[in-house]
C-alpha cells in the first residue's frame, strides 16, 4: 500500500448529521473560480475536508477548513486557503488505513495566519469526522473519480480503525508472537496519539469558548456602566432642579408669612372694620392659596417637561451621532472607492495583506476590511483578540512597561516596581495584573517576585 504512487484529491463538505457533499478538487477549483455555484450552501458558512488519497482509496493527508457562500451559492471569491500546502506541512493525525495522516486543523496549523479559517475535528463515539470520511472515500471514492491503483494487493494485517473495531485475521503461530507484539505496540501508540489530538482539540475549543463569554461580558458591563452614567446624570439634574423648586416654595411661604403679619398689623390698627377686614383678608388668603396651588401645577408641568426635554434630547444626540458616523463611512467610502479597487485587484492576484499586532501576532486583514483597519487598527487588532479596545490598550500599556500602578507617598504616584507581564489580552485584569501589593511600602517585601523578574 505505501509503495502505490498514485493519489486522487477530494474535498467533502460537512453538516449537522454527517458529509452533505462529495466532489473531485479540480470540481471545488470551479466553484473558486466563479463558474459554478452550490445552491443548498447558500447563506451558510461550510465546514469542508481537503483529502489527499492513496490508490487503495485511504487518506494520506487531510485539512479542515471553512468557506462561506453568498446569498447565490456563490463562494467567497476573497477565500485563499493554501490548502495543498497544508496538507504537505501538517501534524500527525489518526490512522485511516494508510498509517497516520497529515492534518491540519484549528488546533495544529502550520501557517499561523490561516488559523481562523480552520476547524476542528470531532472524534465522539459514533459522531466521528475522520469515520465518516473514511467510510465514504471507501464506498464511494471510484464513483467520484478518485483514482485506484489495481495492481496494489489487498491488505493482509490488521488495520487499526478509528472506530475501535479491527479486521478480522488469522491468529498466529507461537514464533509470530515477538511481530504481533510490535503490531500491538504501534496500534496503542497510534491511539494514544489519536486520543492526544481529540484531547487538543477539547482544549481548544474550550478556550475559544470561555474567550467568547469573557467578551461578551465586558461588553455587557460597558453597556451597563454607560446606562449607570447617563441615569446619575439625569438624577443630578432633577436633584439641582428640585433645590430650586424648593428655594423658590420657601422664598412664596416667607412672602405669605409676610403679608399674613402685614394683614394682622393693618386689623389691629383697624379693629373697628374687623368683620370687613376678615372678609378680605380670607378671599385674598384663598387667592393666594389657589395662585400657590397653580404655581406649584405649574412648576410640576415645566419639571416634567424638561424630564422629556431631556430623554429627547439624549435620543437626538443618539441620532445625531450614528447620522454622523454614518456620514463619515460614506466620506471613506467615497474617498477610498479607488483606492479599494486597486486593493481588490491585488488581492485578485493572490497578494494578503498581513499586519501585526501584540498580542494578536500576524493579523490578515482583507480587502474589505482594510478601510475599518485604517480607521482604527487598535480596536480591530482588539476584536481579533476578543477583549474591548479600552481593555486592549490598558493590556497594551502594561505589555509594554510591566510596572506597579498602585498610588503610594504623599503625592500619589504610581510605585514603579516591576511586575510579571501577563503576554496574553483576554487572561489580563485590569487593577490586578498591573499591580503588586506586596512591592508598596504597606506590604511585606515578597521575594519570590524578585527571584521571578530576575530569572526572566
Amino acid at each position: 500500500m505505501a509503495g502505490s504512487s498514485v493519489t486522487s484529491e477530494a474535498v467533502l463538505f460537512y453538516c449537522e448529521k454527517g458529509i452533505s457533499k462529495s466532489m473531485l478538487y479540480a470540481d471545488f477549483e470551479a466553484i473558486l473560480d466563479g463558474m459554478v455555484g452550490v445552491p443548498e450552501f447558500a447563506g451558510k458558512e461550510m465546514r469542508g475536508a481537503y483529502c489527499l488519497v492513496n490508490g487503495r482509496l485511504r487518506a494520506k493527508a487531510m485539512v479542515l477548513f471553512l468557506i462561506d457562500f453568498d446569498a447565490d451559492g456563490m463562494a467567497d471569491t476573497t477565500w485563499n486557503v493554501p490548502l495543498r500546502h497544508l496538507a504537505e506541512h501538517g501534524g500527525p493525525g489518526p490512522d485511516m488505513g494508510a498509517g497516520p495522516i497529515r492534518l491540519a486543523c484549528r488546533s495544529q496549523c502550520p501557517v499561523a495566519w490561516h488559523q481562523d479559517q480552520l476547524w476542528d475535528p470531532v472524534m465522539k463515539p459514533g459522531a466521528n469526522d475522520f469515520v465518516a470520511a473514511r467510510d465514504l472515500l471507501r464506498s464511494r471514492g471510484s464513483k467520484m473519480g478518485l483514482e485506484v491503483d489495481e495492481d496494489l494487493p489487498p491488505p493482509t494485517a490488521a488495520v487499526p480503525t478509528l472506530s475501535g473495531e479491527d479486521v478480522p485475521t488469522v491468529r498466529p503461530a507461537d514464533g509470530a508472537r515477538s511481530k504481533n507484539d510490535d503490531e500491538e505496540r504501534v496500534r496503542l501508540a497510534r491511539t494514544i496519539k489519536e486520543l492526544r489530538l481529540r484531547i487538543h482539540t477539547l482544549e481548544t475549543g474550550q478556550k475559544e469558548e470561555m474567550a467568547q463569554l469573557r467578551y461578551a461580558q465586558q461588553q455587557k458591563e460597558e453597556i451597563l456602566s454607560a446606562q449607570l452614567e447617563k441615569v446619575l446624570m439625569q438624577f443630578k439634574t432633577l436633584k439641582s432642579q428640585n433645590a430650586a423648586l424648593r428655594e423658590q416654595n420657601g422664598s412664596l411661604k416667607a412672602q405669605v408669612e409676610s403679608l399674613n403679619r402685614s394683614l394682622e398689623e393693618h386689623a389691629g390698627r383697624n379693629a373697628e372694620q374687623g368683620s370687613e377686614v376678615e372678609r378680605l383678608a380670607e378671599q385674598y388668603k384663598l387667592s393666594l392659596e389657589q395662585r400657590l396651588e397653580e404655581e406649584r401645577a405649574r412648576l410640576a408641568d415645566e419639571i416634567h417637561s424638561r424630564e422629556m426635554d431631556v430623554l429627547n434630547r439624549d435620543d437626538l444626540v443618539n441620532q445625531l451621532r450614528a447620522e454622523i458616523s454614518e456620514l463619515k463611512r460614506d466620506q471613506m467610502k467615497v474617498a477610498h472607492s479607488g483606492g479599494q479597487k486597486i486593493l481588490d485587484k491585488l488581492e485578485s492576484l493572490g497578494l494578503s495583506f498581513i499586519a501585526f499586532h501584540q498580542g494578536a501576532g500576524h493579523v490578515s486583514v482583507a480587502a474589505d476590511q482594510i478601510a475599518d483597519y485604517m480607521d482604527n487598527p487598535v480596536a480591530f487588532a482588539a476584536r481579533k483578540c476578543l477583549v474591548t479596545e479600552d481593555h486592549y490598550r490598558a493590556w497594551l500599556a502594561h505589555y509594554e512597561n510591566p510596572v506597579c500602578q498602585v498610588a503610594v507617598g504623599p503625592d500619589q504616584a504610581c510605585c514603579g516596581k516591576r511586575v510579571i507581564r501577563v503576554d496574553v489580552p483576554n487572561q489580563f485584569k485590569p487593577g490586578v495584573s498591573d499591580c503588586n501589593s506586596n512591592r508598596c511600602p504597606h506590604c511585606r517585601s515578597d521575594s519570590s517576585i524578585d527571584n521571578v523578574l530576575r530569572f526572566r
